[in-house]
């Protein structure tokens, strides 16, 4: 028992799955962290790559682990003046800043990783925090209606 002593013990619970709004402000910047990334690496004209690790069927038909790269997209575009926009995205949806505007104007490429890191820093102080609950991304999933009460097949 004298290993134990030296360690304090407390009654310290493990913390419950985060509040909707932050689970909102994790996932959105992990999103802006690899368009930072993007956006860095279209600065100094290199390509950046993503792999992830796929069951896929051999030729002998048994499956292996296999890394397959992953489709990156920029949430970011240039116009005919050359202006880069940015949409803000949780998932395929984009966000609306404003009612009716879901675009952020940027300027010049050069400007983009630190315009991004701003937006990235306005997620975590909570800034944003109007787009999660506008767009309902914290809703509960509804349950299905019916089938419960019936009995099942034999």
């Amino acid at each position: 028992m004298a290993i134990l002593d030296q360690f304090r013990v407390t009654s310290a619970t493990p913390q419950r799955s985060a509040s909707p709004v932050a689970r909102f402000r994790r996932r959105l910047a992990e999103a802006l962290e690899l368009q930072i990334e993007l956006a860095k690496a279209d600065e100094v004209g290199q390509a950046l790559t993503r792999t992830r690790k796929r069951w896929v069927k051999g030729p002998s038909g048994e499956k292996e682990l296999r890394e397959k790269p992953m489709r990156l997209f920029r949430w970011w575009w240039k116009d005919e003046n050359g202006t880069i926009f940015i949409t803000l995205r949780r998932g395929t949806r984009p966000l609306e800043m404003a009612p009716g505007k879901s675009a952020i104007e940027i300027g010049q490429i050069e400007e983009l990783p630190n315009k991004l890191t701003l937006i990235r820093d306005a997620v975590w102080a909570g800034e944003l925090d109007a787009c999660a609950t506008s767009a309902n991304f914290g809703r509960e999933v509804p349950r299905r209606k019916g089938n419960a009460s019936k009995p099942a097949r034999p």
